[in-house]
């Protein structure tokens, strides 16, 4: 596979989410001087999708292989910018066509709009104005969209998204391409759009859990989410 190719494949994988309702069983209590019979022990209903939930539905499709990062000082390193903050919506992204002469395939992302940002590492594009629109690949956005609860946080490490252009196998205009035809859309005119720069290059985590998502094909796991920072030492859930 060429370098072109193998650009724009990396670029589209590597694109690679909300408002839940809280319900809240509470038990009744029972007056009079004698208290009933103890009875079964009924738990809370939980607040919320389970994180493994919100990555069945929103993790990247598919399976890949890949080279695990050497440490998230490196990963760091190697991004534009590393950000913490809160997701405030997950809205529909961009579409990337791969024609050849004989068939035409689409793929669709999504955009997770992050706000509340802290720049932990690198800087901004200065265009960017309050929020950062960060765009990857889902299984479906109008899966994705209503599951992620609100107050979700998020730390990415981050590199600008491709710019959709055409890209040809061996520069041959004949050959297979890969492009996207709508540029701009997920996000208003003018803003930068940014992807993550690593499969373990974004990270969620869900109010009230003690668990991580890694939507990046990566899966869940259990910690901190300063742990995922690149003083830390969380790079996956394993």
């Amino acid at each position: 596979m060429d370098v072109n190719r193998r650009a724009a494949a990396r670029a589209w994988r590597l694109l690679a989410c909300g408002v839940c309702v809280a319900v809240l069983v509470a038990g009744c209590g029972w007056g009079g001087a004698t208290a009933p019979a103890a009875g079964p022990t009924v738990e809370p209903a939980p607040l919320g999708p389970s994180s493994a939930e919100v990555f069945s539905v929103c993790g990247a499709p598919g399976i890949v292989d890949y080279d695990p990062i050497e440490s998230l000082a490196v990963l760091a390193r190697d991004s534009t910018v590393v950000i913490m903050g809160e997701i405030d919506r997950i809205q529909a992204g961009r579409t990337v066509t791969v024609g050849a002469a004989n068939h035409t395939s689409t793929t669709h992302s999504v955009v997770i709009v992050v706000r509340d940002i802290t720049v932990v590492h690198g800087e901004l594009d200065p265009a960017a104005s309050g929020s950062v629109y960060i765009e990857f690949a889902s299984g479906s956005f109008e899966a994705c969209a209503p599951i992620v609860p609100d107050g979700t946080t998020i730390v990415a490490y981050l590199e600008p998204a491709w710019d959709g252009a055409r890209s040809h196998v061996d520069e041959d205009p004949t050959s297979e391409y890969t492009e996207i035809k709508e540029p701009g859309a997920g996000r208003p005119v003018g803003q930068p759009l940014y992807r993550a720069a690593a499969l373990e290059g974004l990270v969620w985590q869900i109010p009230g859990s003690a668990d991580l998502i890694w939507p990046l094909h990566l899966g869940t796991g259990t910690g901190d989410l300063r742990a995922t920072l690149p003083d830390g030492t969380l790079a996956g859930p394993g």
